[in-house]
């Protein structure tokens, strides 16, 4: 009798374990297969980040974060999912550019006053919210030790020059659009916002050739519209001096007619 009890707690035991293990390794799998959605989605975001930012935007410690980021997301992806073909070559290219990356000098003052191609807001828009994006990654990496803690001040830096970058080019861009195409008073006032914004940036000491062209720039459409005024203003005087004498002439026709009536 006590041999069956005992058989019978054993199975229960036994039961419940197996209940007990079931569950555990279902929770596992659905937290494992959430965190490979997870870094597939924070992949996808970097490779994006790297296509839509403009590449001159990025300087050396910004470039190597970036490149070994997304090498660690595509080791976790690989370590938690199948093996993927393309997954591995992108990683062999990513380790390529990275080594590359970290022998090249630095070029800060050259990219600085060369201009990007965005010229739209939503462009605009996008690049911003990935920026945040950006700096949450790094904050991440930080933590882990994927770089060091100087590094990353370094890269939160540059992505607060970017915001600013972004917003700059932008109007810069609208404004050459607009100057193309001969409407010289928007133009005008798109160049002196990009001027405000260069003048109240952090970065402005390094973007002085910007900030001369731009003035140059400004001056030269301020003298053109002032000319044109000047013509119109010209012409218009033109314009009511020859009304005047055609009035002159007809009063003066009207008396002689009055003569000979």
């Amino acid at each position: 009798m006590d041999s069956i009890i005992v058989l019978g707690a054993l199975l229960v035991i036994t039961l419940i374990s197996s209940i007990f293990v079931k569950n555990y390794l279902e929770k596992r799998r659905i937290e494992k297969a959430r965190e490979l959605v997870d870094i597939h989605d924070d992949l996808r975001r970097m490779q994006n980040a790297m296509n839509i930012i403009p590449g001159i935007y990025f300087d050396i410690p910004t470039r190597i974060f970036m490149l070994k980021r997304t090498m660690l997301l595509i080791s976790k992806v690989l370590e938690l999912g199948q093996d993927n073909q393309n997954l591995n070559a992108l990683y062999q290219d990513l380790e390529i550019r990275l080594e590359k990356t970290l022998e090249a000098k630095d070029d800060s003052v050259k990219r600085m006053n060369k201009h990007s191609q965005i010229n739209d807001p939503d462009t605009a828009h996008e690049i911003r919210q990935t920026i945040k994006f950006l700096h949450d990654q790094i904050l991440k990496s930080v933590k882990t030790g994927l770089i060091p803690k100087s590094q990353g001040s370094r890269v939160v830096k540059n992505l607060k020059v970017i915001m600013q970058r972004t917003v700059m080019d932008m109007h810069y861009n609208i404004a050459q659009h607009l100057l193309s195409n001969k409407k010289f008073g928007p133009a005008m006032s798109k160049f002196k916002v990009t001027l405000s914004l260069v003048l109240k940036s952090p970065s402005k000491q390094a973007l002085t050739p910007f900030k001369d062209e731009l003035e140059r720039v400004i001056k030269k459409i301020e003298h053109r519209l002032n000319e044109g005024r000047k013509k119109a203003s010209q012409q218009s005087a033109n314009k009511l001096s020859s009304g005047m004498d055609k009035i002159k002439e007809e009063e003066d026709w009207e008396s002689k007619k009055n003569i000979y009536d």
